[in-house]
């Protein structure tokens, strides 16, 4: 029997489902996530929703787990940077765009680790990959989003 939190992902994947990508389970969640229902001033409702994958991916980093919290930021910020423009976000905040902060989190934590030296040289490379094809997507060359690619090109730099 699934669970709640499956059926909630499923009602909502069925509303507006994304036929550009492999649906993961993961990628279902995040998914779910950036709904239209959950758009409102600052997008405030989706950095909300996101804050646990924050905190996953600092767990996952403590514990060694390097693969999935880049897996995690990867998929967190390819949804950010598609809805971002599909679901018009833009229009939705000021100054602050509160699912953004959240991703800044992740990527400071994830910066942080790979400072340290521990963070494997495989997934470094997983991860540059797929921070450098977010940069060509209309959501960063017209908006500048997700801000959080600024840390990482500040961090390359």
């Amino acid at each position: 029997m699934p669970s709640e939190k499956m059926r909630y992902i499923r009602q909502r994947m069925a509303d507006n489902p994304r036929t550009d990508i492999e649906l993961t389970p993961l990628k279902a969640e995040i998914e779910a996530i950036f709904s239209e229902r959950n758009i409102d001033d600052d997008c405030d409702t989706i950095a909300s929703l996101l804050s646990p994958y924050r905190k996953k991916v600092r767990e996952s980093l403590n514990q060694g787990n390097y693969s999935e919290a880049a897996t995690i930021i990867l998929e967190v910020l390819e949804s950010l940077t598609y809805h971002f423009v599909e679901d018009e976000h833009y229009n939705y905040f000021d100054d602050m765009y509160s699912p953004d902060y959240v991703c800044q989190d992740m990527m400071k934590a994830i910066v942080d680790t790979i400072k340290s030296g521990i963070f494997p040289d495989e997934e470094l490379q997983r991860l540059k990959d797929g921070l450098e094809k977010l940069k060509h997507t209309e959501a960063y060359e017209d908006y500048g989003t997700p801000f959080a690619l600024d840390l990482w090109e500040k961090f390359l730099a």
